[in-house]
């Protein structure tokens, strides 16, 4: 095997049980090994990104009995190498980040064995070349996502949603699960590059590929935090930011999207692209209206993330696997950069995350405040920031698909418009105006330039830059550039509209905050802050099922069967034995006398009658 890739596989998980061992002697210890260790898989990554000529494809098998065998092969293409660059990349910066955002914690060997084994999660997963590796690199980042939103699990909120992220994730997962026992019986191959070759050759069942490709596609909602499996997205906000930071933005939630773009001709020839676009059309539109009334921080970052994330989906669902990936790749980079920036707010606000409660932060956190400032640039589609690129041609490639022409495209198209106003009113509230908490105000800190400052700036410069490169990003990911669908009048409008919201968003929540309130206060308003607020009542609708269908009827319904159809036969054996030991215990007496008299008369009896029998 590679010795590279050898150790871009195994690194991740012996880093991250020294670094908890080192930690447990010399706290400081976790945090070096941590760091050391995530720099040396982004320049093993940067090395095989180099030195790439062609695919790195290590057939290998997990196990063999017989005839039968479980392959778990390693796969490394330029799509696999642009996710390791996300995955190691952002997760150096996170843990760089760190090192100031956790300094006060004492469990901190544990955060970080916890981060690397996270981070090696997504390795595995982006460079399996198999199902059965995919699989079980999903399930890493799946028990390393509980383990780390639910880190400060000795109160109830973060302890609760660790258990809502895990159950939401293994409801879409047990589909994954079925799917991949549905791949292995029919078709005989796991391996994901020859699914793509027998779906183009026509080799495989058209209903058979849709329905596999559904039941894979449910489990990317789950991971990726899509509709109707949002829920769990916004709960995770209870970890620390820095774990915000990496699920949102560098590894898990890109998984769901990373699984759908490596089977893309598999979703192609199977005809499910359309599911994928409509429930990313419809995701994207309720995380962005969702967004515009949020009062924290990272909630308003979550439901952001959930509808670029839908975006980038429904890039894919109109066939444009390059502005799909494009802006899955452009949004790791600038939702980083927001989380983190979030956090160094939070950080130096101590730990106040209301955004109402802030106000006029950008005296005093003026780096943060610029660097958040290009990352609200890049999501809103400002050129030459990078989010522009990606999301325009998702939209006019949604606009030109003609099955997705009509409400696929209006839903993303109103997504896309609305990013400037959620991301707007976050800027705005947080860095402009007057300080609405003045105590607060003066309390807050500059946090450091090296350990805080230092990650925010990199990533907010990768996110210019990368302006300059969509084509070749778009390359690397699909092997094609960017659809040529920039129309002038998209253009035109798209920019126009966004900088309509930027003044509305100014006006109404800087300078006039009083006619925010006036209108939030009307009948109508509430009732629509507190549908948009509650993420339309999703959360609440799947609780309700659960208890009044699930557990109420269906499960009730079975523990009665269990109490009076099984219990009971086993029960009524009981009795039925009592009472046939009743009946014969009257024909004897107990006595031993009296029973051995009774069974040799018994004896003679019988006798007699078989020789009355042969007499006749």
């Amino acid at each position: 095997m590679n010795i590279w890739v050898m150790l871009l596989l195994l690194l991740p998980m012996a880093g991250a049980v020294v670094a908890y061992l080192l930690g447990l002697q010399k706290r400081a210890l976790a945090f070096w090994v941590a760091e050391v260790t995530g720099v040396v898989l982004f320049l093993i990554t940067l090395k095989l990104l180099i030195d790439y000529q062609a695919p790195i494809d290590i057939p290998m098998t997990w196990f063999e009995v017989g005839s039968f065998s479980i392959p778990f092969g390693i796969y490394i293409d330029k799509l696999s190498l642009v996710m390791l660059l996300i995955a190691t990349g952002l997760g150096v910066l996170d843990i760089h980040f760190a090192h100031d955002y956790m300094a006060e914690d004492p469990h901190q060997p544990r955060y970080y064995a916890k981060v690397l084994f996270f981070i090696g999660g997504m390795i595995l997963l982006v460079s399996a070349k198999d199902m059965v590796g995919l699989f079980v690199g999903w399930e890493f980042m799946g028990l390393a996502s509980y383990l780390l939103i639910s880190f400060w699990h000795q109160q109830k909120d973060p302890a609760d949603a660790g258990v809502s992220a895990f159950l939401f994730t293994r409801f879409g997962d047990i589909f994954l699960f079925a799917a991949i026992g549905l791949l292995f019986y029919f078709t005989g191959t796991l391996d994901l590059v020859k699914l793509n070759t027998l779906s183009q050759a026509g080799e495989l069942n058209k209903e058979l590929m849709f329905i596999i490709a559904v039941f894979i596609f449910i489990a990317a909602i789950g991971k990726s935090g899509q509709f109707p499996l949002f829920p769990w997205l916004m709960r995770a906000m209870e970890g620390p930011t820095t774990v915000s930071a990496l699920i949102h933005g560098a590894t898990m939630v890109n998984s769901g999207i990373y699984i759908v773009a490596r089977l893309f001709d598999f979703y192609v020839a199977a005809e499910a692209l359309l599911v994928v676009a409509t429930v990313g059309a419809l995701s994207a539109f309720i995380g962005a209206t969702s967004a515009l009334v949020q009062r924290e921080l990272k909630k308003v970052l979550a439901y952001s993330t959930m509808s670029h994330l839908s975006i980038a989906f429904v890039g894919l669902g109109v066939g444009s696997l390059a502005a799909g990936m494009t802006h899955l790749v452009n949004h790791a980079v600038f939702k980083a950069l927001l989380f983190l920036g979030a956090g160094a707010v939070i950080m130096s606000a101590h730990h106040v995350k209301d955004m109402w409660r802030l106000g006029g932060l950008g005296r005093k956190l003026m780096w943060v405040a610029l660097f958040m400032g290009m990352g609200v640039l890049s999501l809103s589609g400002i050129p030459p920031f990078s989010g522009f690129f990606s999301k325009d041609a998702v939209i006019a490639s949604a606009i030109l698909n003609p099955q997705s022409a009509g409400l696929i495209s209006i839903l993303v198209t109103i997504a896309g418009l609305l990013s400037m106003a959620y991301i707007g009113r976050l800027w705005f509230l947080t860095f402009a105006g007057e300080p609405r908490d003045k105590a607060l105000f003066e309390k807050v800190t500059e946090p450091s330039k090296f350990w805080i400052i230092l990650p925010l700036g990199i990533m907010a410069v990768v996110t210019l830059a990368m302006g300059f490169f969509q084509n070749d990003i778009a390359r690397m990911v699909s092997g094609k550039a960017l659809p040529e669908a920039h129309m002038t009048g998209l253009i035109v409008g798209l920019l126009s509209g966004i900088a309509l919201l930027a003044l509305i968003v100014y006006y109404y929540y800087v300078k006039r905050p009083d006619i925010t309130e006036k209108i939030a206060a009307q009948p109508l308003m509430k009732t629509i802050h507190g549908i948009l607020f509650n993420g339309y009542y999703i959360e609440k609708m799947i609780f309700w099922f659960t208890h009044n269908v699930i557990i109420e009827s269906f499960a009730k319904t079975i523990n009665w069967i269990d109490q009076h159809i099984v219990d009971a036969a086993v029960n009524g054996a009981v009795t039925l034995s009592q009472k046939v030991n009743g009946a014969f215990g009257h024909t004897h007496s107990g006595r031993v006398g009296d029973n051995s008299g009774a069974m040799v008369f018994g004896l003679l009896l019988l006798f007699a009658a078989m020789m009355a029998g042969g007499a006749l």
